[in-house]
């Protein structure tokens, strides 16, 4: 077969699927992985093409100048709207769908550039209609995927990279429509997708937004409750390629944390996110602990003279750096929690909201595998308290341990290879 991945342009959206790419790719189908060239990643393509996959640039980095600036402006300010859902505010899902629309029509606009072309959509269709893929498999943010799939006849499934924000957004939003008294009465949906689908022939179906089906990387105890036809497959933690320093691999002599903010943390929020670099590392300089913190220059900066215990190191992947830890902070995003469930790491999360972090930090702090700190009220002090629990406390590794466990339920991405050879049958056009 033929397999297209339609990607966003995060190498954060990319790292979770490579695992399933090499198990197509070794079970002797083709590969390729699309995206655009216009996110804030500029190792975008170099990351793909490293994980030995074939990129497929669709373009934009021009044509989307403008429709991209507004949230480029707003992207460092602390107040910006996100598409995350709390879980403990209901209404956060109204927020979740107008920043999802928003993200649609600044990445993918319908509207025609020079020349009538509509930047990056025409680009995935035609290279959709040229090599006729048997089965696109798509991120939940490039629903532009299931229109190339409808086009060249391919069958179509998402590809989710953390909790299905998408589709319980959706869920609710054919409730409200279905309510006469929540006083919507048109589909939010509609000014982006009409025009999209009108452009290339296509009527609307809900599998534009949802698929014919769904691949699901989360844990099964933390999906949301949708009637979707889900197929889970495995987390295996891929954090990108690095050359190791000696010193990884030798057990420490003393217990080892990892103090990581994150890649697209770091590409949206400068030097620290509000976080209290220097207050922390202050406060913890007196613990015997070795604390590998992963800092950028500018965070370098803002952290100012490190302790003797601190070790900043600018990326190493973590599949290598957990499997020698006792205990990680971090902000709660899905591949660094995928990672620590693998190596059965206890987790100190401040979840820092840009998808799923909150719902993530609560299912991990229910499940006794780690502690969450509210980044509304960051306190130097209760971290040092909690960082100490973890290290010490046996009952946060066996939750972890737990947490390990529910993951080998969900079958391998190797396992999931001759399901997805059946659905593509199945739904090919």
């Amino acid at each position: 077969m033929r397999i297209l991945f339609n990607v966003f342009p995060a190498s954060s959206h990319v790292y979770p699927v490579v695992p399933l790419a090499w198990a197509l790719q070794s079970a002797g189908h083709e590969v390729v992985m699309a995206t655009s060239e216009a996110g804030l990643d500029p190792k975008l393509f170099t990351n793909i093409a490293s994980a030995g996959l074939t990129a497929v640039p669709l373009g934009g980095k021009e044509e989307l100048a403008d429709s991209l600036a507004p949230l480029l402006a707003v992207a460092n300010r602390p107040d910006r709207r996100t598409a995350t859902i709390d879980p403990d505010d209901e209404d956060t899902w109204r927020t979740c769908r107008d920043m999802l629309i928003d993200l649609l029509h600044a990445h993918y606009p319908p509207e025609q550039v020079s020349g009538g072309r509509r930047p990056v959509l025409d680009a995935l269709v035609d290279f959709a209609r040229d090599w006729r893929p048997d089965l696109v498999l798509w991120d939940p943010l490039a629903p532009t995927g299931a229109v190339a799939a409808r086009v060249s006849g391919a069958a179509h499934a998402r590809l989710l990279f953390g909790m299905d924000n998408v589709g319980l957004v959706r869920a609710k939003t054919l409730q409200e429509l279905a309510d006469p008294s929540s006083g919507l009465t048109e589909d939010p949906w509609t000014p982006w997708l009409k025009p999209v689908l009108e452009r290339y022939g296509l009527d609307f179906t809900e599998e534009t937004l949802l698929g014919q089906w769904t691949m699901d990387l989360t844990a099964a105890r933390m999906q949301y409750p949708l009637d979707l036809r889900y197929v889970p497959v495995r987390w295996i933690p891929y954090n990108g390629g690095s050359t190791l320093p000696q010193w990884l691999h030798k057990r420490p002599e003393r217990p080892r944390v990892v103090f990581t903010l994150g890649q697209t943390r770091r590409l949206l929020d400068g030097a620290q996110g509000g976080f209290p670099l220097r207050d922390f590392f202050d406060s913890v300089s007196d613990l015997d602990l070795e604390m590998v913190a992963t800092l950028n220059s500018d965070q370098l900066a803002t952290a100012g003279d490190l302790p003797d215990n601190v070790r900043a190191i600018g990326y190493v992947p973590l599949n290598h750096l957990l499997p020698t830890s006792s205990a990680i902070i971090h902000h709660g995003g899905g591949g660094t929690s995928g990672a620590c469930v693998a190596f059965q790491v206890p987790q100190l999360i401040v979840p820092i909201p840009m998808w799923d972090e909150k719902v993530i930090a609560q299912y991990i702090g229910g499940r006794g595998a780690g502690l969450v700190i509210d980044p509304a009220k960051i306190d130097v002090d209760t971290m040092r308290k909690d960082l100490v629990r973890l290290i010490t406390e046996p009952s946060f590794r066996n939750g972890a341990r737990d947490l390990y466990e529910d993951m080998l339920a969900a079958p391998a991405p190797k396992d999931v290879v001759p399901i997805l050879e059946r659905l593509t049958t199945e739904h090919r056009g």
